[in-house]
C-alpha cells in the first residue's frame, strides 16, 4: 500500500503553452479516492475529467504517474497541508489553489 498523496491537476492554458491551469485536486489513500474540483474550469479539466470518470481506484494508483507526466494535462504531487480525512486534506489543497491564484 503506498503512503497517501495529493495531486494538484493541471490543464492546458492556451495563453501560457503549457498544462499550467490548476483545475482539480486528486487525493489518494487507498483504497480511498477523492476529486475536487476548481471551480469554472470546465474546458481546462476536460481531460482529467475524462480520465477519473471511468476509473477505479485501483486503476487511479495504477495511472496517476503516467498521466502526471502527459504534456496536456500534466499533475503535480504536493506535500498535503494538513492531517486528516482525505475529503478535508483535498478540500484544503483546492483552497490554497486558489487563494495563490490572486
Amino acid at each position: 500500500m503506498m503512503p497517501r498523496q495529493i495531486w494538484v491537476l493541471l490543464g492546458w492554458s492556451p495563453i501560457h503553452g503549457v498544462a499550467s491551469t490548476p483545475v482539480g485536486v486528486l487525493g489518494i489513500d487507498e483504497p480511498e479516492v477523492f476529486v475536487e474540483w476548481v471551480p469554472r474550469e470546465h474546458t481546462a479539466s476536460r481531460i482529467w475529467r475524462e480520465r477519473l470518470a471511468g476509473a477505479g481506484p485501483a486503476e487511479v494508483v495504477e495511472r496517476i504517474t503516467g498521466w502526471a507526466e502527459t504534456a496536456v494535462a500534466s499533475a503535480a504531487r504536493v506535500e498535503p497541508l494538513l492531517d486528516g480525512e482525505l475529503a478535508d486534506v483535498v478540500r484544503a489543497q483546492v483552497d490554497d489553489v486558489l487563494g495563490s491564484a490572486r
